[in-house]
């Protein structure tokens, strides 16, 4: 019986020492140490201080980071560019094939908040005298290191490993009119080690309310070669647009061919189209050099049973500003090798 309360004494103490230990050890860690092991993880200040700039891809997007702090993302693949995001200390500026609007919000503070982050190797370096230590946190069987910001009205969430302290999560969290609750969550991927530095592999991004999306990091470039003007231009290359009435030219920017449609994706957007004074279920002629196919004209997507195979049609693209132009038809395969990005292409009203 006194050898069983020993046993639970000493079980006892051991779990009382532990919890103490722990919170002595929380107590003990500062954001600043927080901070500089976050940056050793990466590799240590000496072999980031090496890093000017660097760039990445996912897909036809590529982003490119300065150590000033500057993010540029481009999407498209050259020579086409269709879109540019700039985001500098004090302004996010976008230009879509050729329409440049600020970024304000929520969306403003994200991507200013993803530059710092990026910019500084996805380190915390960029953060020093904004962050508060909120402890650790358990997600399943991790306990993580919590560190926390503002920016703008942007609640920022930073998780790092406890034991390698390298950056596991990202959270922002905010509220406006217009988007209503914003949480958006990325989950960063195992690290990779490039030219001496650790940066994740990936990460996967989920929006309440939204399926998540998985985003690869690929083709890391040390300090490639840039224009001087690079971080300040935001100029796209989407070929260019003349505008009459009932009549549109313009130019592909990229085409291809799956499932017996060829797609054709150009450089209209709906400022070109109501310039023209297209409407739905306009017919229209499309012309690429000597060939001249009908088509109709829809302002959004046409129920599915109302098309198959022969459909002829242009919509507003789904995930981009432009619109695409569909033939439906197996036929439609060899035309593929003759088109190219930046071919001019014409659409005109039938009257």
């Amino acid at each position: 019986m006194v050898e069983r309360r020993l046993r639970v004494f000493f079980v006892g103490l051991f779990v009382f020492l532990g919890y103490f230990l722990l919170l002595y050890s929380q107590a003990e860690l500062s954001v600043k140490d927080i901070i500089e092991k976050n940056i050793q993880a990466a590799g240590g200040h000496e072999a980031l201080s090496k890093v000017k700039n660097y760039s990445f891809k996912h897909g036809l997007r590529t982003y490119y980071m300065a150590a000033s702090g500057l993010m540029k993302q481009t999407e498209g693949k050259e020579p086409v560019i269709t879109e540019i995001i700039l985001v500098e200390e004090d302004k996010v500026r976008r230009n879509c094939f050729n329409n440049i609007t600020e970024l304000a919000g929520l969306l403003k503070s994200t991507y200013q908040c993803l530059a710092k982050l990026r910019s500084g190797l996805f380190t915390l370096a960029n953060f020093k005298g904004q962050l508060e230590f909120k402890g650790q946190k358990k997600f399943g069987p991790e306990n993580l290191y919590m560190v926390t910001t503002d920016i703008g009205n942007l609640k920022v969430e930073f998780y790092l490993d406890s034991d390698e302290f390298t950056l596991k999560r990202l959270v922002f969290k905010g509220f406006d009119e217009s988007r209503g609750r914003y949480a958006v969550n990325h989950d960063f991927g195992p690290y990779q080690q490039i030219d001496g530095i650790m940066i994740p592999s990936s990460w996967y991004s989920s929006q309440v309310g939204t399926r998540g999306s998985n985003f690869g990091v690929s083709d890391v470039k040390i300090n490639p070669s840039l224009d001087k003007d690079f971080f300040s231009s935001i100029d796209v290359n989407v070929g260019d647009v003349k505008i009459a009435e009932g009549a549109l030219s313009g130019s592909i920017v990229e085409s291809s061919f799956r499932r017996n449609m060829l797609l054709i994706s150009t450089n209209w957007t709906d400022k070109c189209i109501e310039g023209a004074g297209f409407k739905s279920k306009d017919k229209l002629i499309l012309q690429m050099g000597d060939r001249e196919i009908e088509i109709d004209f829809y302002e959004s997507f046409p129920p599915r049973e109302t098309i198959g195979p022969g459909s002829k049609f242009m919509v507003p693209n789904r995930s981009s500003k432009n619109y695409i132009i569909y033939l439906i038809s197996p036929e439609f395969k060899q035309l593929l090798e003759e088109l190219e990005p930046l071919l001019p292409i014409r659409v005109k009203k039938i009257k």
